[in-house]
């Protein structure tokens, strides 16, 4: 992703909803100081997603991936206050200062070479967990993933997940299965 589509606005679902609009931004990579401010925002999310993983990967993993540009970090925030597209960025910009204040989730994406991008995680506030956040950060990562020319978009999901994505056209089509071995 290039610096003219670091930050997004997803527009709204339902134009009469009262509902908040979904701010999203990329924060860069190789910058200690922006993932040390977010990082007590997004580490509780991603050390329940790394517990989940049964041993598969370690928050100490994903952050490191983020800081080094392995992965890359969407932020995601809510925003009732109307902005236009020409206040965007200072918008999201502003948010980062107060990074807990309208936090929705975060996403973790893994681009890939020529199979278009992985979404590694998508970790969504209980708070906003029964909103359309997420399907409109969605909507936004495909967008971006269109512009790069991506074929494929993929995503790793806990199951009970599967049904919202279905509606959104995904497909299921592996299932990870892991088992804790004991020791003999």
């Amino acid at each position: 992703m290039n610096s003219s589509n670091v930050v997004g606005r997803i527009p709204k679902v339902d134009p009469g909803s009262v509902r908040a609009q979904l701010i999203l931004g990329l924060l860069p990579c190789m910058n200690q100081f922006l993932l040390n401010a977010v990082a007590p925002i997004i580490l509780p999310g991603i050390k329940e997603l790394a517990e989940a993983s049964m041993g598969e990967f370690t928050a100490y993993q994903v952050m490191n991936d983020i800081l080094f540009g392995s992965k890359q970090l969407h932020m995601g925030y809510a925003d009732r206050t109307g902005i236009t597209p020409e206040q965007f960025q200072e918008t999201f910009a502003k948010k980062l200062l107060e990074p807990a204040r309208d936090f929705v989730g975060f996403s973790v994406i893994e681009p890939l070479r020529n199979a278009g991008f992985h979404i590694f995680a998508v970790y969504i506030m209980p708070d906003f967990r029964d909103s359309n956040m997420m399907q409109n950060g969605l909507a936004y990562l495909e967008a971006e993933a269109k512009k790069m020319g991506s074929p494929f978009i993929s995503m790793a999901m806990r199951h009970d997940a599967s049904g919202a994505l279905s509606s959104l056209g995904y497909v299921e089509t592996t299932s990870n299965y892991r088992k804790q071995l004991g020791k003999e």
